[in-house]
């Protein structure tokens, strides 16, 4: 461990705590201790508060999800009685970006508003680097240099899209998950390399909005972590929505121009290409730790993240870490609920520390596939015995009358006390399903609480109460 001086030209500022880091890992933690009266420093090196989810992550794509979804449901106008237009929207991509800004600036501005509101609550705009176990420096362009001492800190970078070491991969037109949000044009074709939560939805966007899509996935099948029941039957949707989706592939090179690539890859032994405008690299991230200083301290880690211990501490004490920064999972709310409790740790208040089995999770790809707890592969794995209750949306009301009844509900509960471990659903509409779902999870419900409870008709709520019916009756 080495220390580094710093080259300031400003007296060294004292805080209770730093917080590297302006978003949903970040942001939370300093809003709590500057309630409290800690004094707290936030520094963000981005243009603003709210991290990779809201600037280049799940904010920006799902307003453009809103576009491509709002675009295929005009040509089924016909099924509700209404003209449908002879051809589907015409898309003015500078007004769905134009769109895209304003939302974005509304809501860091919004962030920014609420924590300049507490007076022991500072929020810098520059970078951070530890010079040692209790001090930083703080370097913004055109200003002098600020060293910071603290009595704890909080390290909440975030992550940054993988490389992948493909060759060709830095040829203009190749694009990571950030370059593919602000793209200037919906591209006639695109290949995107990886069918993970983020290919999927991207994919399923850009084919609504017209381009022929190809994913290739180096996996067995798309969205490895979700329910395999689920992902196969959107992996079967897709290829009918004219999706291309190849499993089980290595892609040996990209080739080509800016607006014309080919993409060699082998499947099953045998070499083929594919010819695509624009080629998309959305194999996953991987934490941001470079240029946080780490060196200075005793904090280890490795590609997979900051290694941290059961309160989120690193091996350096009184520095912690939290979000994409100590690996997956890698969410916004994962981020925020480790935010809140390391919060709590400093402040010497209970500490409902967050599990990964009761994570919730939604990927917004058509129709959106919401999840909470374990799979039934996961908890055979752990050694339970379980069993699944299960709900065809094809049956139900409110499903039907929105024409959007392709999708299930799949509740994997313990054989022995029926208790719910895992609530999987496909549907359009599962996202807002989660909360009930994460609510059951986390507080041990049982199938007999969950059938107890009085659901209204018609929504998409009722499948719960149907399902653990369905579940008990087989019991």
């Amino acid at each position: 461990m080495t220390e580094t001086a710093p080259n300031t030209t400003q007296a060294e500022t004292h805080v209770d705590t730093l917080i590297i880091g302006g978003g949903p890992g970040g942001t939370p933690a300093a809003m709590a201790l500057a309630m409290a009266g800690r004094k707290t420093m936030l520094v963000e090196a981005g243009q603003g508060l709210g991290g990779t989810c809201l600037f280049e992550g799940c904010i920006p794509s799902k307003i453009y999800r809103e576009t491509a979804f709002r675009r295929a449901e005009a040509a089924r106008a016909g099924e509700f009685g209404l003209a449908a237009p002879a051809e589907p929207p015409a898309v003015d991509w500078q007004q769905v970006q134009a769109r895209r800004h304003r939302i974005l600036t509304m809501r860091a501005q919004g962030a920014l508003m609420n924590a300049r509101q507490l007076p022991s609550l500072e929020v810098v705009f520059a970078r951070a680097r530890l010079t040692g176990p209790r001090g930083a420096l703080i370097e913004a362009p055109d200003q002098p240099a600020r060293a910071v001492s603290f009595d704890s800190a909080i390290l909440a970078t975030g992550s940054v899209p993988s490389r992948l070491p493909i060759p060709g991969a830095d040829l203009p037109g190749v694009l990571n998950s950030n370059e593919l949000i602000g793209i200037g044009f919906i591209p006639s074709s695109i290949v995107f390399i990886g069918g993970g939560p983020v290919g999927v939805e991207m994919a399923q966007i850009f084919s609504m909005l017209g381009a022929k899509v190809t994913i290739l996935e180096a996996a067995p099948r798309i969205l490895g972590p979700v329910d395999p029941v689920l992902a196969g039957l959107l992996a079967e949707k897709m290829r009918g929505e004219g999706i291309r989706i190849e499993t089980g592939v290595s892609v040996d090179r990209i080739e080509g121009e800016a607006a014309a690539h080919s993409v060699q890859f082998a499947h099953h032994g045998q070499s083929e290409t594919i010819a695509a405008q624009i080629v998309a690299i959305v194999a996953g991230r991987h934490p941001a730790v470079d240029g946080l200083g780490l060196e200075t301290t005793a904090v280890r880690h490795d590609r997979q993240g900051v290694k941290v211990g059961a309160t989120l501490e690193t091996d350096q004490p009184d520095i912690f870490a939290t979000g994409d920064l100590v690996g997956h999972p890698m969410f916004a709310h994962w981020a925020t609920a480790q935010a809140r409790a390391v919060a709590a740790h400093l402040l010497s208040r209970p500490v409902p520390y967050p599990r990964p089995e009761h994570n919730s999770a939604v990927i917004f790809s058509a129709p959106e596939i919401g999840m909470v707890g374990l799979t039934e592969e996961a908890a055979r794995a752990a050694g339970q015995e379980v069993a699944i209750a299960e709900y065809d949306y094809k049956i139900d009301a409110r499903a039907q009358i929105s024409s959007e009844a392709f999708g299930r509900l799949r509740v994997v509960y313990r054989r022995s006390d029926h208790r719910v471990l895992g609530v999987h659903a496909m549907i359009e509409g599962a996202a807002d399903l989660m909360g009930e779902a994460a609510v059951a999870v986390q507080n041990g419900l049982t199938l007999e609480q969950i059938a107890m409870a009085i659901h209204p008709h018609p929504t998409l709520t009722e499948a719960f109460g149907i399902a653990a019916l369905g579940g008990l009756s087989e019991a």
